[in-house]
């Protein structure tokens, strides 16, 4: 028994000095490799792997079984669907530069604010960028074929998006339509300014500037896409403006509401979605008396005005309901987005009074008192144009939020008489929700993205 003891001591002995011989040979290898690899690299002691966190880590509001996070716009809770704007800013100063939410059954939804990001994600979108339909406008309009063909360039996808979109948009979008517009653009900014100088108080104080500008969206966007004035600058507004201005505002309204609200509408008609009906179908009414009326018109021509109209009409190899669709959709796209740039961006200039001296003397030398503005005149507005870009890198993810920065919604600002300053806003219309479903993966200040997510 004794000698079975030593013998056992003698295997383990040699056991730890095997193991203390390999332990040496791998360290003294080590070394020598290391060393070796240290001359043609930095060496960085405070080195450590990166581990890429993942969506469970973003940071964001407490999440509820099924509901997820819109609990938040609940009643009595954190925010209200009227100021989704201040929802956000609270939530981006709460959590950071990304936050995540999730919809309905738990879908996780990421939210940035970092625009080189978001430019980035924008630059590596496929052929066909996925983006997130608008629900309660797919279904209504899926629910109403005998208007609609499909559920519009906003809410398609694939080849039925990029046919609409190559069939509805190029004139749109062409810089010679924006020259051809100018003029017009000239006269909407006087009738503006005007309207501003009527509406100020003796200490030249505008009260409710927000609805102003609003009529200054609706007035441009409509003769932009419709080709025609409707009035919305004058005192007196006409019945179909007022019908027209009323069912795009019910519209935004009702749309919120269905969007941050609990899916009930896709159960039974919602107050929400009836509203939306609603709006949606004076809009299409209002529309389709204009389109009417145009292709009755034998002698239908194509004005500098209303090229933009005339070449949605005219579009080959679509039906006559795509095209109603096209202009109801640029009207509700354009009319809230130029309100926002003018409040935003005439907010921050008279915030500035040195600014707006030196932006007032640059029109004034480029285009005295009494000079047409013209296309060469815009082009040589640097200053104005730096102050533009400027705005919004500064408070860029501000443009949805810009009505927060003014206390007891009373505006004062000082009323310029040149049109250059509303022709150049026209050129940056806000965007405030841009959104895509990730074709690829993406890393984020050490998130991991993985393909489908939606980001806002």
């Amino acid at each position: 028994m004794e000698q079975q003891k030593k013998y056992w001591n003698k295997i383990e002995n040699a056991c730890c000095q095997l193991i203390t011989c390999i332990t040496a040979l791998i360290r003294l290898v080590s070394k020598y490799v290391i060393g070796t690899y240290m001359h043609h690299i930095e060496y960085r002691p405070d080195a450590q792997p990166k581990t890429c966190k993942t969506l469970a880590d973003i940071p964001g509001p407490r999440s509820l079984p099924i509901f997820g996070t819109r609990w938040i716009y609940w009643k009595f809770c954190l925010y209200k669907l009227n100021a989704v704007h201040l929802a956000y800013k609270d939530m981006f100063i709460r959590y950071g530069n990304i936050i995540r939410e999730e919809a309905l059954w738990n879908i996780p939804i990421i939210s940035v604010k970092d625009r080189d990001f978001i430019e980035r994600v924008l630059r590596h979108s496929g052929k066909y960028p996925i983006r997130p339909p608008n629900e309660v406008t797919a279904n209504y309009r899926k629910s109403r074929p005998d208007r609609y063909t499909n559920t519009g360039l906003v809410n398609e996808q694939g080849e039925v998006w990029a046919k609409l979109r190559n069939k509805l948009t190029p004139e749109l979008t062409s810089p010679r339509t924006i020259r051809r517009f100018l003029p017009e653009v000239n006269q909407l900014a006087d009738d503006f300014n005007t309207l501003i100088g009527l509406a100020r108080d003796g200490n030249n104080v505008v009260k409710g500037f927000e609805s102003y500008c609003n009529r200054m969206g609706l007035e441009s966007t409509c003769t932009l896409i419709l080709g025609k004035r409707f009035g919305f600058l004058d005192g007196e507004v006409s019945d179909t403006a007022t019908r027209l201005a009323d069912s795009v505002t019910s519209q935004f309204r009702a749309s919120q509401e269905a969007f941050y609200g609990l899916p009930l509408w896709k159960l039974f008609p919602t107050r929400a979605y009836k509203d939306f009906v609603a709006s949606e179908d004076a809009l299409y009414d209002i529309v389709s008396e204009i389109v009417d009326s145009a292709l009755i018109d034998e002698q239908l021509s194509c004005t500098d005005v209303r090229s933009v109209f005339v070449s949605i009409l005219q579009a080959p190899g679509l039906d006559n309901r795509d095209k109603k669709a096209a202009i109801i959709d640029y009207i509700a796209a354009g009319i809230k987005t130029l309100g926002n740039t003018l409040v935003f961006l005439l907010y921050l200039v008279a915030k500035h009074p040195d600014v707006q001296e030196k932006i007032y003397n640059e029109v004034l030398r480029l285009a005295p008192a009494g000079t047409a503005i013209t296309a060469e005149h815009l082009h040589n507005a640097t200053y104005l144009h730096a102050c533009i870009t400027e705005a919004h890198r500064y408070k860029h993810p501000a443009l949805l939020t810009a009505i927060s920065y003014f206390p007891e919604n009373t505006y004062q600002f000082i009323v310029f008489s040149c049109p250059t300053f509303i022709y150049i806003y026209r050129l940056l219309p806000t965007a405030p929700c841009i959104a895509r479903v990730l074709e690829s993966d993406f890393e984020y200040e050490n998130y991991q993205l993985p393909t489908g997510v939606i980001l806002y």
